[in-house]
């Protein structure tokens, strides 16, 4: 029976003792977070963490709270920012379990500004990408806006903003994801924006509410107030699936988004592109070419889109689409020295049956020397400036060999060394 209390009176003692070294490291903690020095804070922690788990609901809940914030470090500690999050969430979980809110309303205001901090980040990671066209640079906003999201599930503008960075980022899984979550919140993207301009500097001011600017406006203290109701991003939405489904390879899934956002946005330019892109990668290029003659009607000075077109028709033999949409295409951009090359070869296409010609009347030497005169030359001729425009603006072996090969058939005293 004594031996018994002994073991009782010892296991009470070592509670009470591992109770009272707790307080001790809680109250190092305290200390050290309350005067910014939060290595030593988050040593004593370390030291802490292995006593919290047979602690009282309230000793865990400041034990989250401190930890929070000696991680978070006012800010200055982006590393451990993940961690602080959680320890944050963890004490608010605590708190709503049954210790009361001591804690939460404080943790929930530092939460808010690593959610201001993260969502500025953002911004300016979004800014660079923009700037240097950096797809790792998007894919770093499209995290960061995620992020926010995550630690603000009301936010949908800031899922919207990182679901479509996560296309530009090539992370084409998760912006899907976030477009798909979207639909399923009955997102719209739709927003009032009220806004006025100060009397004082002339700068605008955008308003929580219309009864604020009229209040404001009432006052004398802005003016020409506007309220805008923005457009739906719904159609956004199908469209940017339909991108990430190509970025992902699933063709069939991306042809149906496709088709779904040009229900919403049959004259938009980019997703004509994608859907004619979408084609050539099945191998389609009849759609391909009808597709791309859908966005010459609408952007008609688009050089590059002529080349494609013409070249393809080229391929398909329609010599005569080839030599319309080739030669708007050095019209309109006359370095374009590819569309220049397919120009003099286009010519040089018409050989074929002039050759056949010459071999059908190879020991009728008259007729020979007539067709070559009459018809070879003349091709060659014609050919000649379109392959030397393309050579002096591009210059490449093939091309070079074609010219030799030109000038020596021509009789001309001239070669490319």
């Amino acid at each position: 029976m004594f031996k018994k209390q002994l073991i009782m009176l010892s296991a009470s003692l070592l509670i009470s003792v591992a109770a009272f070294s707790q307080k001790k490291e809680l109250k190092t903690v305290e200390k050290a977070v309350k005067n910014g020095d939060f290595t030593t804070a988050l040593a004593a922690i370390t030291q802490v963490e292995g006593l919290i788990a047979n602690a009282d609901l309230k000793s865990k809940a400041k034990f989250y709270f401190l930890k929070g914030q000696a991680l978070f470090g006012k800010g200055t500690n982006e590393a451990n920012t993940d961690k602080a999050i959680e320890a944050f969430n963890t004490l608010m979980q605590l708190e709503k379990d049954g210790s009361g809110t001591k804690y939460s309303t404080e943790a929930k205001s530092i939460l808010d500004q690593i959610v201001t901090k993260i969502s500025d980040r953002a911004r300016e990671e979004f800014a660079d990408a923009q700037a240097n066209a950096d797809v790792d640079g998007y894919k770093k906003a499209s995290d960061s806006f995620f992020k926010v999201y995550e630690l603000s599930p009301s936010d949908t503008t800031s899922l919207f903003s990182a679901s479509y960075l996560g296309y530009f980022g090539q992370n084409y899984e998760k912006s899907l994801e976030g477009f798909e979550k979207l639909l399923e919140l009955g997102f719209t993207g739709v927003t009032t924006i009220h806004k006025a301009t100060s009397k004082v500097n002339g700068e605008p001011k955008y308003f929580g509410s219309a009864k604020e600017m009229d209040t404001q406006v009432k006052l004398g203290v802005y003016e020409n107030p506007t309220t805008e109701v923005t457009k739906s991003k719904v159609s956004d939405i199908a469209k940017y699936m339909a991108f990430d489904y190509v970025g992902l390879g699933k063709n069939d899934e991306a042809l149906a988004a496709i088709a779904t956002a040009r229900e919403n946005n049959p004259d938009d330019y980019d997703l004509i592109i994608s859907e004619a892109n979408l084609y050539y990668k099945l191998g389609d290029n009849d759609k391909f070419i009808e597709k791309l003659e859908e966005a010459i009607s609408l952007n008609p000075d688009n050089a590059e889109l002529h080349y494609n077109v013409g070249t393809l028709s080229m391929e398909a033999n329609d010599l005569d689409k080839a030599k319309k949409h080739l030669s708007k295409a050095v019209e309109l951009d006359p370095t374009h020295a590819d569309a220049y090359n397919n120009l003099g070869n286009l010519v040089l296409k018409k050989l074929k049956a002039v050759e056949e010609e010459m071999n059908a009347n190879a020991m009728n030497f008259a007729k020979y020397d007539q067709i070559k005169v009459e018809k070879f030359l003349p091709i060659l001729n014609e050919a000649m400036p379109y392959l030397e425009k393309a050579y002096e603006l591009k210059p490449s072996e093939f091309t070079k060999k074609q010219l030799n090969s030109l000038y020596e058939n021509l009789g001309l005293d001239k070669k490319i060394e």
